[in-house]
């Protein structure tokens, strides 16, 4: 396949949660779906859309799906993300982007959840 999976995440200030995102890169790479899967963030870490973008437009990738690792259709999936991807566009006119649903409802959530609670992280 010649399409990149541009995995968008929130970010955070504490800088061991990007881990998180790139074990599930790693997790997605290894299945030879895409021919790069590569990660971008909103806020506080880098590389941000825009660094990603560049770095997918240099590697000579030009098709990308965007997806979001976020749960809700909020700010950051209704405006921030697609003013972002079009940003790029103008500047990338020969770039295919598209952009994915956020995870939204899913009973595989409910599982995991449910999964967790049978241990705990601490008491309280």
């Amino acid at each position: 396949m010649d399409k990149t999976l541009l995995i968008l995440a929130h970010g955070s200030k504490a800088q061991s949660t990007t881990e998180v995102i790139y074990q599930v890169r790693d997790e997605i790479a290894k299945r030879n779906l895409y021919k790069e899967v590569k990660v971008a963030f909103m806020e506080f870490n880098h590389p941000n859309i825009r660094e990603a973008f560049d770095e997918i437009y240099k590697e000579g990738l030009r098709q990308v799906v965007a997806v979001p690792m976020f749960l809700f259709e909020g700010n950051h999936i209704r405006h921030d993300i697609p003013e972002e991807l079009t940003n790029v566009k103008n500047v990338y006119p020969d770039l295919e982007i598209s952009l994915a649903k956020p995870i939204g409802f899913d009973r595989r959530i409910a599982d995991i959840l449910i999964e967790r609670a049978a241990g705990k992280l601490w008491e309280i």
